[in-house]
């Protein structure tokens, strides 16, 4: 009897570890990690570009006391690649090049830099915002050290500090969207702010702000909070959009180029903003530089119009992360370490606008094969090591066939600089809202 007690259980132990065997070996089924992986490859490249861009600062910064000094002292010439910072010049020519077929020769680093943008997204998603871009690189810097901080304090403080950041975000949508739509369709202008309208419908805007906070999360859930945040860079986007490429002609933009003194120094005065800011200015940047601490990505995924321009382009990516739910575990690393909060873990392609293809999310899954950067259809695994080089790839070879062509530096000479700075506290270096005095 007690040798059949014995066999018995040797049975079940032996059926408990056949059937558990599969799982372990499942769980198992990564390689050993290597020490250099996905993330630190990624992040060696965002720290890479990050010191290219204080290189640049450093640069034009030393060029501007140059000319200040009316061509006296140390001198460095004037980095084509600060134009990256000038965004809406960028919008700009590129309406320009596609009304002309001509690079604009005011700032043609800018629309080389931000041309190379749209193609990165068309071929390879939001891959510039995860590897590239010195903003996002700040701001994952801070939510990483925000979340070391988070993790030492009670749970219901941490989620606390987590999702105020999102819920002012989506009090601030409340309020700006609606206003920037009816800008868009012509419904008020700038000169309507200044109605008293405004300023009776204060109360509405407190209510805007505070509802996000008061109201349960039955009724007005996280999820909801994130939509209306997140809506606000496509409403910046859209505005752009309307007041650059559809409204203003090509005519006027030649007109700009060849007359307007502000666009020819939009790089100085940008400089001059931020070694001048003002307190309002300052306290904004403050405000999301704290939030960012505490909220994953807070500028990118609420604000960045161009993030969200890209994102939309990246639809048409042929590269997308896929799930094999076969091989999927359900363990929810996934999710769990997307800076994005896309829920990962539920799809079987990532296709969102919303994709940094950062790869952090198949570094972090467990089995080998049940998430890749795959091309539409599944067909072929695309390796993080082969993403980066094609993505940087593209970046260096459009540059620098634009410095070998002759549609990088700027025809702005040095002499005309040191002449626009010495008077650049004259009227026709300002603007009004997007208004320009003209030579």
């Amino acid at each position: 009897m007690d040798e059949i007690k014995q066999n018995s259980s040797f049975t079940s132990v032996q059926e408990i570890f056949v059937e558990d065997e599969p799982l372990k070996t499942k769980k198992r089924g990564k390689n050993k990690r290597n020490w250099f992986n996905s993330q630190k490859l990624r992040w060696s490249v965002q720290i890479a570009f990050l010191i290219v861009v204080l290189v640049i600062g450093w640069q034009f910064y030393t060029f501007v006391k140059y000319c200040e000094t009316g061509g006296k002292g140390f001198y460095m010439p004037r980095p084509p690649g600060v134009e990256s910072f000038l965004p809406i010049s960028a919008l700009m020519s590129t309406k320009y090049f596609f009304g002309t077929g001509e690079i604009n020769p005011i700032h043609p680093a800018g629309f080389v830099i931000f041309g190379t943008l749209l193609l990165t997204a068309l071929f390879f998603k939001r891959g510039f915002c995860g590897w590239i871009c010195p903003i996002g690189t700040i701001s994952e810097w801070e939510w990483r050290l925000g979340d070391w901080f988070l993790k030492k304090l009670p749970q219901r403080v941490s989620y606390i500090m987590r999702n105020v950041p999102t819920r002012f975000t989506a009090g601030l949508s409340l309020v700006f969207t609606p206003i920037i739509a009816l800008l868009i369709l012509e419904i008020i202008t700038m000169e309507s702010f200044k109605s008293p309208v405004f300023r009776y419908l204060t109360p509405a805007y407190i209510l805007a702000m505070v509802l996000p906070f008061v109201l349960p999360g039955k009724i007005w859930s996280d999820t909801v909070n994130d939509i209306l945040a997140r809506a606000w860079k496509f409403s910046i986007l859209a505005f752009f959009i309307q007041v650059i490429i559809i409204k203003i002609p090509i005519a006027q933009l030649d007109i700009l180029y060849t007359r307007a003194p502000f666009i020819r120094v939009a790089d100085v005065k940008m400089l001059k903003f931020f070694m001048n800011m003002s307190g309002m200015a300052l306290s904004v940047i403050l405000a999301i530089l704290i939030m960012s601490l505490f909220n994953k990505n807070y500028w990118c995924r609420f604000f960045c119009p161009y993030g969200a321009l890209l994102g939309i382009i990246g639809y048409a990516s042929p590269m997308r992360i896929t799930r094999d739910t076969g091989r999927c575990i359900d363990c929810g690393k996934c999710t769990k370490a997307c800076a994005m909060h896309i829920l990962v873990e539920k799809k079987k392609h990532v296709l969102t606008h919303e994709c940094v293809a950062c790869y952090d999310c198949v570094n972090a899954c467990p089995v080998n094969g049940a998430l890749d950067m795959k091309l539409v259809g599944d067909r072929r695994k695309i390796h993080y090591g082969l993403y980066a080089v094609m993505l940087i790839g593209l970046y260096v070879a459009i540059t620098n066939t634009a410095r070998a062509t002759g549609h990088w530096y700027t025809k702005i000479s040095d002499a005309e600089y040191i002449l626009r700075i010495s008077e650049l506290g004259q009227p026709k270096y300002l603007h009004k809202t997007g208004q320009f005095e003209m030579e």
